[in-house]
Parts: C-alpha cells; structure tokens; sequence
C-alpha cells in the first residue's frame, strides 16, 4: 500500500545528509533502498530517532562492490542476517539485504515484511517519505493495535525474544492488545527460559520506562509471563498513581522511583531487584539507600525535622521518599510545598571539629567521644546549632 500524507522526509532523514548520499549512490547501481522499523514507526509516531534501519534489494555482495566502487569502508557485521555496516563521512550505517529467499518471490519487499515481528514494525518508506505498508501497521499504529504479522505462534517461533518485544510495544504505543498474539505469549511464555536472561532483562527496563508500563506490566504479572525471573510487585496501582502525581508536578520518570514504588523492597530485595532491571552501580547504590531511608510522614512536619532528613540521608532520598509518601494524597499543592522547601533547604553541615576542641584545652584522647556526644546533640535540636552554642555545651559537659 502507498500512503504518501503519512510522513515527511525530514523526519525520516532528521537532518543527516549522509543518508541521502546513501540512497542516491544505491540508486545509481541500480538497486533500492528503504528505512524500515522503528525509523519508520517513530517518525509516523512523532518520535525522534537518531539511529536508523535501512533495507537493501542489493545482495550483500553487490552491496560491498558499491562500497568498493565508491571507495566506502564497509564491514560485514551480521552475515546471517544479511547485513553489512557502511561509513560514509562520520556516519555510520547498518544495510540489510532481502535475503535470498525473497528472490524467486513475486513481492520481494512484502516477503521481506512478512518475516518481521509486528505489524507496525513492518512499514518501509523511501528517502521522499513515500510509504509502502504491506500488513496495515500504520492503521494499528494509529490505533495503539499491537499485533504479530502472520500467525503469531510460527512468527514467536522464528525467535522468542518476540514475547517480550511484544510486551515492550504493548508498553510503548499499546492502546489495544491482540487478543490472538496476547494468547500467544502467554500459551509459550515458557520459551523465555530458552534465551538469554540478559535480553530478557533489557526489554524489561524498556518496557518499564515506557508510557503504557502499567497495563503491560499488569498483562505480564497477572500471565506469569516472567515468573521464572522476578516476582510480583506488591502494588501495580502504586505505578499508576506515581505517574499521575509527577505528571502533575512536571517532575522527570525516574527508574529507581519506578521500582520502589512497585516493590517496596528491603535492602536485600533491591540488591536482587537492581540485577533484575540491570541498574547500574550508582542506580543499584541508590535504590538500597531508598529501601533504607527510615522516613516517615513525621520527617517532614517542619523545619527541624526536614533538616534532620536531610543531613541523614540527602535531599534526592528525601524528595523521593516523599513522593512515594503522597501517591494516594489529592493535595498535589501540598506535596510540592514540602518538594520546594527541600529544594530550598541548605544541606546542614556540622560546624565542630577537633581542632575547635583541642583549642580549649580539651585531652586529645577523648576528642571523638565528645565530637560524637555533642553530634547527637546538634542533630537532636534540628542540625541548628552554631559552633558557639557546642562549644559552651562542651564546657557544660567538662562541668558535668
């Protein structure tokens, strides 16, 4: 099908000259070729994307004797998957042949789209924005369909990364879901013990990142789709009111949030939780502070205690804490007073040292042990102390 309103070469080129360049010199040897996927999916969707997938009628050979008449560095970097990485100027490029199969095919293109994934991953367009979609994927796109082309028991069959790519665009543009291809995955779920827990892990991240993640999420739990790797979360619904509130608070997705509002781990489960998600060290580092942060609604009732929260544990943990506080809390003003006198709040820092004591005459045997006692003072009364007021404390301690 031919649908030339749908798309705008810019978006498709999005500025990278070398593309063009690509497509004239495939042209000039008498081959085509067109984006195709994501580069497509997200230019219809409104998204932007840097990387781009190019498919080729050019054999890989004929592509790589392009290369060389041009005098372009090419490499081939997924021969069973026809396709070959090809430099032109500082960009980098990964071309796709149609693979021989589609030959003797009277539509090699269709061929080509048919052993894809879904649906919405199958249109192609060229260079001018033409497009040519050969299974509806712009309609489901449109609609938030998410669907496998074909049958979806053989296309999960050709490779079972396909659940979970299924899931990850369900969580991505999913308004709707398949009810065949749901079935689908479901009925091989237990195909996903086969493969790597690694890319499993991956489109997991994905997909809890993603817009639609608390309908996917639910669909995957609620299936036991991933039941062999991670249990359920406590509360789905804790998502979807997290959303809700830092939508309206105009406050960025945060990963390590998104993680512990769902599970609510103690330190041991976010350790085993941060392997799940494939954090990083700082990310995994945070999350345990999270799971440890000992704060309450009471941390938060006024001045003295906000400073005490934070000396402890810093404002980003405070700040999410009381996030994770307030999901049910319909008094969003609220929630953002105390997020701005955190902001506001300068970072207490205690004013005593062991030099201050030495000063006084103080036994340099016992100086951590007054520094400790007079800490938990100057915590106690708010982080508020001067040095002046510790220091007559120190006096009132010798006295004592």
């Amino acid at each position: 099908m031919f649908h030339p309103e749908y798309i705008a070469p810019q978006k498709l080129i999005n500025g990278n000259k070398d593309i063009i360049q690509l497509f004239k010199l495939v042209e000039k040897h008498g081959g085509v070729l067109r984006f195709v996927g994501g580069a497509v999916r997200d230019a219809i969707a409104g998204f932007n994307r840097k990387d781009v997938d190019l498919v080729t009628d050019l054999s890989p050979s004929e592509f790589s004797d392009m290369c060389d008449d041009e005098g372009l560095r090419c490499v081939p970097i997924g021969i069973q998957f026809f396709t070959i990485g090809v430099m032109i100027n500082s960009s980098f490029f990964k071309v796709t042949s149609l693979s021989a199969e589609e030959e003797s095919a009277k539509d090699e293109w269709k061929a080509d789209a048919a052993k894809r994934d879904l649906t919405i991953n199958a249109v192609y367009a060229d260079e001018k924005g033409n497009v040519f979609d050969y299974y509806n994927g712009i309609s489901d796109l449109e609609n938030g369909v998410i669907k496998f082309i074909g049958t979806p028991q053989e296309t999960i069959e050709n490779d079972y990364i396909r659940i979970m790519r299924f899931f990850r665009f369900c969580a991505m543009f999913g308004k709707k879901v398949d009810k065949k291809s749901l079935n689908a995955c479901i009925e091989n779920k237990a195909l996903l013990r086969r493969i790597s827990t690694d890319k499993i892990k991956e489109e997991l991240f994905k997909i809890l990142m993603a817009p639609y993640a608390v309908q996917t999420l639910q669909m995957i739990f609620e299936n036991g789709i991933l039941d062999f790797l991670i249990a359920p979360p406590k509360d789905i619904n804790n998502l979807a009111k997290l959303d809700n509130l830092i939508a309206y608070l105009g406050i960025e997705k945060s990963v390590i949030r998104r993680i512990y509002v769902m599970f609510e781990p103690d330190s041991r489960r976010a350790g085993r939780l941060a392997d799940i998600f494939r954090l990083s060290k700082e990310q995994k580092e945070y999350l345990s502070a999270l799971s440890k942060a000992k704060l309450t609604f009471k941390s938060f009732k006024d001045s003295v205690s906000i400073n005490k929260a934070i000396y402890q544990y810093g404002k980003d943990i405070c700040k999410d804490k009381w996030l994770c506080l307030n999901l049910g809390n319909d008094d969003k003003e609220a929630v953002k007073q105390i997020l701005n006198t955190l902001d506001s709040t300068t970072i207490p820092v205690f004013p005593l040292n062991g030099k201050d004591l030495l000063k006084t005459g103080a036994d340099a045997k016992f100086i951590g042990l007054y520094l400790d006692v007079l800490k938990k003072e100057w915590f106690e009364n708010g982080c508020c102390s001067s040095k002046e007021v510790l220091l007559k404390k120190y006096q009132d301690i010798l006295k004592g």
